[in-house]
């Protein structure tokens, strides 16, 4: 997030115990936190606004889950890339699992797991595929042509396997001697005893 920036929405009644002490009277306030990302050189100062919980039975302060999300949109925010939240929001404006999602986008389903829990960032091109899936007509041409390479496999599967009743037979040609030719003309199928 930036100096500006929009705080991200957390649950407000969530039941939260103390770390410390397992106490469950705990309070919320947001603080302005600033945080080093990145080594060297290019590290960077972010500022996010995090909730911090305080324990009114020990006073032990602590951030929690929230907080870490807050600072991962932070981060993807500094990037120029989508967080977490707006990658899952695309897949579920589509209503796809994500299995269904990464089969149709062929985005490794691993990779789509990781992006939407946090533990890894996409890459800047993997990102700009995302966003243009947020426009519907281009999912929709990605289903096209997924049904178009399944039509065209099934046609080519039926044009190179035989009918039904036929069987395909690779023949060789022989070197035909006289001999060859003089045992086939004697050959003939009679039934025995006649």
């Amino acid at each position: 997030m930036n100096d500006h920036g929009n705080l991200i929405e957390f649950p407000q009644s969530e039941k939260l115990n103390c770390p410390m002490c397992g106490g469950n009277d705990i309070r919320t306030t947001i603080e302005v936190e600033k945080f080093v990302y990145g080594d060297g050189p290019e590290a960077v100062e972010l500022t996010a606004r995090v909730p911090v919980r305080t324990c009114n039975t020990c006073a032990f302060q602590f951030t929690d889950d929230v907080a870490e999300e807050i600072r991962h949109a932070a981060v993807c925010r500094h990037l120029g890339v989508m967080a977490p939240k707006e990658i899952s929001k695309i897949r579920r404006a589509y209503s796809l699992s994500r299995t269904a999602f990464a089969r149709l986008t062929r985005i490794g389903e691993a990779s789509l797991a990781r992006w939407e829990n946090g533990l890894l960032i996409q890459s800047p091109a993997y990102d700009q595929f995302l966003y243009l899936l947020t426009f519907p007509e281009n999912l929709e041409r990605l289903k096209s042509r997924k049904l178009s390479e399944q039509l065209s496999l099934r046609h080519n599967a039926s044009s190179q396997s035989p009918r039904a009743g036929q069987h395909r037979m690779r023949l060789r040609a022989l070197q035909v001697t006289e001999t060859e030719i003089a045992a086939a003309e004697a050959f003939s199928l009679r039934p025995t005893g006649t």
